[in-house]
């Protein structure tokens, strides 16, 4: 949650505070000019750590000379003061990890373009020498559907000074690759398998090593019992080399980028997603952990807040996730809940306008999930498909109106009304709905930028679905 600052950091004003993690906060400033950046002020353990002057100020020039348009540039860093920051660029976006937990894993074909984006920013990266060390979900944001890369060489510049020598690592489990995790030596190498990683939670809705205890997520990293079996099938052989245990064994980022552009998601069989306005409980299932390692690694230092790490030892794994409401309440979900819930109350108030206006969007969204989706159907089996759903939701409606001709004691009018109403239920959720309800979703996680604003959404629609729902009732 952004709150606002007003301080002055060197020579930028902060204006609100943005993010917060294991290595420092992170604020929106304006520069001298008045333009935006992200100003990440380090934590007072990482200033501690910040003695090696000479080296730091190399390595900073080194990533500052990382152009790229899938990486957020360094623009400056004062390492040497009181209170060190870093400024980079700033990115309007949400992150990988917030896209993936508020709308599911994303489509064939938008996983494809991210890892061909995420392969072009680490060549950038290691073209300028720098090791990015901590690429994850978190640390990618999503910008008009293209990823850019930001904290890169941040973790770097801490790990280089200190932390390597005390055997302990900075990065998230899940996405580190197995020598950071033993503490041998860190190449490029390490920065492929944790794209591949990334790729892999887009892709699935998973971590790669599953979630339970850190010390059995570690594990499963060093014996790289990575889940590729959930992986798309035309994505399981470009994840699998650039997952492989020993560093020499991955491809290099200009391989694994021309690799990347030869991807072909229509090479498999299509996936049955029928069902995409999911909850979030179902996003992040158990795995099945091996035992885990007598002697663990050492403790992890850049913990995400929200994720806290369970100390527990022994062999069985994490329980199921239960449903957890204050979620779902929080995400596009229930927005989507609530809007269905309000064009139903609008049928039924107004069944012909209404009822047509809801066809029409019906189809649009059809429309828009068959060109812009991935794995399209040809136009004569997609307006097919359209045709006999259309069909089966009038005929939902015509079973609706007989049923209450029969049991209620209800004026034709009433009658046909609430028939309207079912007919719009069965645009959206009857079998052949799932790419009217695909599009639906993806329309509203892009509407919606964050979980402030779904909630705010939400706030909003529902006293609309409620005013509705009551219009419905009222004498007409």
């Amino acid at each position: 949650m952004s709150t606002q600052t007003q301080e002055q950091l060197g020579p930028y004003r902060l204006i609100r505070k943005i993010g917060e993690g294991g290595m420092g906060t992170v604020h929106l400033g304006l520069d001298g000019a008045g333009r935006e950046v992200a100003v990440k002020e380090l934590h007072q353990h990482v200033r501690a750590d910040l003695k090696a002057g000479d080296r730091l100020s190399r390595e900073v020039d080194a990533m500052r000379r990382v152009r790229s348009r899938h990486v957020a540039q360094l623009i400056d860093a004062e390492l040497a003061g009181q209170r060190p920051y870093v400024v980079t660029q700033f990115a309007p976006g949400r992150t990988l990890e917030d896209t993936v937990l508020t709308r599911g894993p994303l489509e064939a074909r938008e996983v494809a373009r991210l890892a061909v984006g995420l392969c072009r920013a680490l060549v950038d990266i290691h073209a300028a020498g720098v090791i990015h060390r901590d690429l994850k979900p978190s640390n990618v944001i999503m910008v008009d559907g293209q990823p850019l890369v930001i904290d890169f060489g941040i973790a770097h510049l801490v790990d280089a000074v200190r932390l390597t020598r005390t055997g302990m690592f900075v990065g998230t489990p899940g996405y580190l690759a197995p020598e950071i995790i033993r503490g041998t030596r860190i190449t490029q190498a390490a920065d492929v398998h944790a794209l591949a990683s990334t790729v892999f939670f887009a892709a699935t809705g998973q971590p790669p090593f599953g979630t339970g205890p850190f010390e059995a997520v570690c594990y499963n990293t060093m014996e790289g019992r990575a889940r590729l079996d959930l992986a798309p099938a035309w994505l399981r052989g470009w994840l699998a080399r650039a997952m492989e245990i020993d560093p020499a064994a991955r491809p290099g980022a200009r391989e694994l980028l021309r690799t990347a552009e030869a991807l072909n998601p229509a090479a498999a069989p299509r996936p049955d997603r029928t069902l995409t306005l999911n909850t979030v409980s179902d996003l992040l299932p158990p795995v099945q952990y091996a035992p885990a390692p007598a002697h663990p690694p050492t403790r992890h230092l850049d913990q995400p807040r929200d994720q806290p790490r369970d100390r527990s030892r022994g062999d069985n794994p994490s329980p199921s996730q239960p449903f957890d409401l204050r979620r779902f309440l929080a995400g596009s979900d229930f927005v989507g809940v609530l809007a269905l819930v309000t064009l139903m109350s609008v049928t039924i108030i107004n069944p012909v306008t209404a009822g047509l206006a809801v066809a029409a969007l019906a189809l649009g969204l059809r429309a828009a999930d068959h060109f812009l989706g991935p794995d399209r159907r040809t136009p004569a089996r997609a307006a097919l498909v359209a045709l006999g759903h259309t069909l089966l939701a009038l005929a939902l409606g015509m079973t609706a109106a007989i049923l209450l001709h029969r049991v209620g004691p209800l004026s034709a009018s009433d009658v046909d009304s609430l028939a309207a109403g079912a007919f719009t239920l069965g645009l959206f959720v009857l079998p052949g709905a799932g790419p009217v309800r695909r599009s639906a979703s993806r329309a509203l996680a892009r509407l919606l930028p964050g979980h402030r604003a779904i909630v705010v959404s939400s706030a909003v629609m529902g006293p609309i679905a409620l005013i509705s729902l009551i219009a419905v009732w009222l004498p007409r």
